[in-house]
């Protein structure tokens, strides 16, 4: 077929979505060669593509503007990660109001994605006529599109609690009947996911289409918002006992770096410490079999990789219908995960340097780069130059081009074309060093997880030395009036996580930079899924058992079984998933629900106007804003310091239902959630 039918074909699909007509692919006419092809599944995987897509866009697409909308799902202004400013919605509540755009962008987004599946399951069920290569093919790509309708009703209810719902197609938000409470909406999605579970094929359809694994994955979780317990932990068995596909925690190496067995600074990397490291690593863009392998969490030998997003559609080249190429690959044109949680550095210019009383010139912080120590030496590096200015600079080691800037700094920088994207600031909870006296998520130094192996806390200057121990000698040389630190020397510093990072780039790849596709399930969360039934039905040893899977990997002293309950439970989940769980689903689902009856040893009152666990959680573990108290709860901390607590309200826990959703829905009434 030529490349003009599958346009036509392409924007028919899309269209098909876009105009909610069911009978769309019923009244069209085309050449008799396009009208075959929306005969056979082909149709109905393109439209699948597009589902995918949303998922996609909600996981990678609007980091590329600089944007926060993507990271509430994974915890913006709770117990981990908020923003850099201390007056946004997710540091200063108050602002977040029925016509928040945040609210609205996820409301939107989520039913356009249940619309979408929706969309198929319709297909599948009222138009016989489409032909499949097999009656199993088509219960598989029945059962993928009931997922992700599951899946985004799961986000709904978690970041809503209301449902308006619908299981065909709709007019965008404007679905059949609302259901009041979280409950009917779980009873629904649990069923789904049942489905999905039975139908659904043991190993991909294609790189990146959901198993029998991540349904009951799902599924395990959706039990536990029902309060069903023993379900819960059956259906995370199924996953870990390999019923459900050859999944499992990686303890040894895998992957496009197995072979190296030391990191850039020469700690050792020997598994099982280092299987944990491989799981984030990127590649030189491989082919491997059907597929274009772009990261480790692809990479056929990571069977801990339950549901992985793909950046892009370029995977599985001769496997599309069209070809592999989708739209997704061009929302990434900088290397925004990896900068999200990158330092802030400006680099270039003269503000890195200073002429003091002494007529000396003093290298401050801030000239040109961040290496890494002397010995090694950034990818890409240039030839430094002898002199700068005239000035010859001891210790001066430089790097101009913007390949060395973005090695050494996660691309977190300013000035001279470097470039930059959306930061994020990652609680004191998660960045402190185990054994810090003001607190930490850390409980073990030994823990590879928390350990500067996975989490760089100090930085290099050109000079060689810690930027630590420079900024103790720059301030000397201030309080000796040598001169004074202006607003351009000012730099934001936080840990380089090489969760979301990496010290090898892609330097002549145009964009790409650094791009690993990332994960939405990892068989190390079904295993603290499974804990927390455990934990729900009081055998704590046996979710002991299973939290000490990851921490024997890891590093880290075991849990003994009297330590566990829904906060060290939490607190795991931080330091196995950081960046990676959902967290507001987590903090929400274990926050006001009655069935959720193991929290209460650590948050006995659960309502929406005293307390509940993710108001709690947010208070003590999230980011303060020290200089901006706007009402902001004060407290005195270990060291005798004044700090401010995050001034979240308990009913944040879930957020306003979007004023757009309220109105589209005339024929149905929709009552804002209370606080709103």
């Amino acid at each position: 077929m030529s490349m003009k039918k599958y346009i036509i074909i392409l924007l028919a699909a899309v269209l098909a979505v876009s105009c909610n007509d069911k009978k769309f692919l019923e009244e069209r006419t085309y050449e008799d060669d396009t009208q075959s092809f929306f005969k056979n599944q082909g149709s109905i995987e393109i439209a699948l593509a597009s589902a995918y897509s949303e998922v996609q866009y909600m996981v990678f697409g609007n980091q590329r503007g600089g944007s926060e909308h993507n990271w509430m799902l994974f915890g913006l202004g709770l117990d981990t990660i908020s923003t850099t400013g201390g007056n946004t919605q997710f540091s200063n509540w108050t602002l977040m109001k029925d016509d928040s755009g945040y609210a609205r962008h996820y409301g939107e987004y989520m039913y356009k994605l249940s619309n979408r599946a929706n969309i198929v399951v319709d297909m599948i069920d009222e138009h016989p006529e489409i032909e499949y290569t097999s009656e199993s093919m088509k219960t598989t790509l029945r059962a993928e599109a009931v997922f992700l309708r599951a899946w985004a009703f799961r986000v709904i209810t978690g970041m809503f609690g209301q449902v308006v719902y619908s299981d065909h197609m709709t007019q965008e938000a404007r679905y059949d009947y609302v259901m009041n409470t979280r409950e009917e909406a779980w009873e629904k999605i649990a069923a789904d996911f049942e489905y999905a579970e039975q139908n659904l094929p043991s190993t991909p359809r294609l790189m990146g289409t959901v198993t029998k694994a991540a349904a009951a994955h799902y599924l395990a979780e959706t039990y536990l918002c029902l309060g069903k317990f023993k379900e819960a932990e059956d259906a995370a068995s199924r996953v870990i006992n390999k019923t459900d596909g050859n999944y499992e925690i990686m303890t040894t190496r895998f992957g496009n770096r197995a072979d190296q067995a030391e990191d850039r600074y020469g700690n050792s990397l020997a598994a099982p410490q280092g299987a944990y490291w491989d799981l984030f690593r990127s590649s030189g863009k491989t082919k491997v079999g059907d597929f274009a392998d772009d990261s480790n969490p692809n990479d056929p030998g990571n069977r801990e990789a339950i549901w992985v997003a793909q950046i892009d559609y370029e995977a599985g080249v001769d496997s599309w219908p069209l070809g592999g190429s989708g739209d997704s690959w061009w929302r990434m044109h900088k290397p925004v995960l990896e900068s999200t949680f990158a330092p802030w550095v400006p680099m270039g210019g003269k503000n890195g340097q200073r002429k003091g009383s002494d007529g000396k010139n003093y290298y401050v912080f801030t000239a040109d780069a961040v290496c890494y120590p002397v010995g090694v030496a950034p990818a890409g590096a240039g030839d430094p130059p002898a002199t700068v200015d005239g000035e010859d600079l001891e210790g001066r080691k430089l790097a101009y081009n913007l390949s060395t800037r973005i090695d050494s700094l996660a691309c977190r920088a300013q000035g001279d074309g470097a470039a930059t994207s959306l930061g994020l600031l990652p609680s004191e909870w998660v960045v402190r060093p185990a054994g810090d006296i003001l607190g930490s998520y850390w409980d073990d130094p030994n823990d590879f997880r928390g350990s500067e192996i996975m989490i760089q806390r100090d930085y290099y200057t050109p000079s060689g030395k810690k930027w630590s121990e420079v900024k103790k000698e720059v301030q000397a040389r201030v309080d000796a009036g040598l001169y004074e630190i202006t607003a351009g020397d000012t730099i934001n510093i936080t840990p380089r996580f090489w969760k979301f990072s990496d010290d090898r780039h892609i330097f002549d790849a145009g964009n790409a930079y650094y791009d690993t596709d990332w994960y939405m399930i990892r068989i190390a969360e079904t295993y603290l899924l499974r804990a927390e039934a455990r934990l729900a039905q009081g055998n704590k040893a046996g979710a002991a058992e299973d939290i000490n899977v990851l921490r024997n990997r890891a590093g880290a002293k075991p849990c003994a079984a009297d330590q566990v309950n829904i906060d060290y439970i939490l607190d795991e989940r931080v330091r196995e998933l950081f960046g990676e769980e959902q967290r507001w689903i987590t903090l929400s689902r274990l926050s006001c629900n009655p069935n959720a009856t193991y929290v209460s040893d650590c948050y006995p009152t659960q309502n929406n106007t005293t307390s509940n666990t993710f108001y709690e959680r947010t208070r003590k573990y999230g980011v303060g804003y020290e200089n901006e108290d706007r009402g902001r709860d004060a407290y005195t901390d270990a060291m005798g310091n004044t700090r401010h607590r995050p001034n979240v309200m308990p009913y944040n826990y879930i957020l306003p239902i979007p004023i757009q959703i309220i109105q589209s829905n005339k024929d149905v009434k929709i009552d804002q959630n209370y606080g709103y």
